[in-house]
């Protein structure tokens, strides 16, 4: 029960590293309750810069998508950025802290602010009103350096931190595989 507080309270606080002694399963069935809440799912997009006149992919940009959970807001009799979106993007920006906790060598993240807007899904997720949390994957030193094996492992491995979550890529797959 102690071990469940600490937890709660580590993803409360928005997942910075905690002790070894907590228990991680724990946490990922906390996280996990969040994916089927709000019923996430990603894509990843490539990051661009335009240093130099030419455009050049330099990064990743993961995009956690996932929506409101209240009956009131899934009707449709809700606004952007109302405060059950700010809520459900907490719950999702905690999942983005989760998978990126671990330090990547030569890489570095960057999760974007509650942007106050609703994105509009693709038809494959019922063209849907989402919730959205940017992560970017890019070069911890050369800002501007293209895309190499180490973002690419990096992107892995995260990959491999919301398989463990249950999170599927382009579309939301509830416990029975579909909507």
């Amino acid at each position: 029960m102690i071990q469940q507080q600490h937890v709660q309270t580590a993803i409360a606080n928005g997942l910075r590293p905690v002790p070894p002694s907590i228990d991680e399963p724990t946490a990922l069935e906390a996280l996990q309750n969040v994916v089927r809440r709000h019923e996430v799912c990603y894509e990843v997009w490539p990051e661009w810069s335009g240093c130099g006149g030419r455009a050049r992919r330099v990064g990743y940009c993961i995009s956690l998508c996932g929506v409101n959970d209240r009956v009131d807001c899934v009707l449709g009799h809700h606004v952007p950025g109302c405060p059950h979106c700010g809520l459900t993007y907490d719950g999702i920006r905690k999942i983005a802290e989760w998978i990126t906790l671990r330090e990547q060598p030569d890489s570095r993240f960057e999760i974007g602010p509650f942007d106050r807007a609703f994105h509009i899904a693709p038809r494959q997720r019922w063209s849907r009103n989402e919730i959205t949390v940017n992560v970017k994957i890019l070069h911890r030193n050369n800002v501007d350096g293209p895309v190499n094996d180490s973002l690419d492992r990096c992107l892995n491995n995260l990959r491999a931190e919301l398989k463990k979550l249950c999170v599927h890529e382009g579309v939301w797959q509830g416990p029975t595989g579909g909507r």
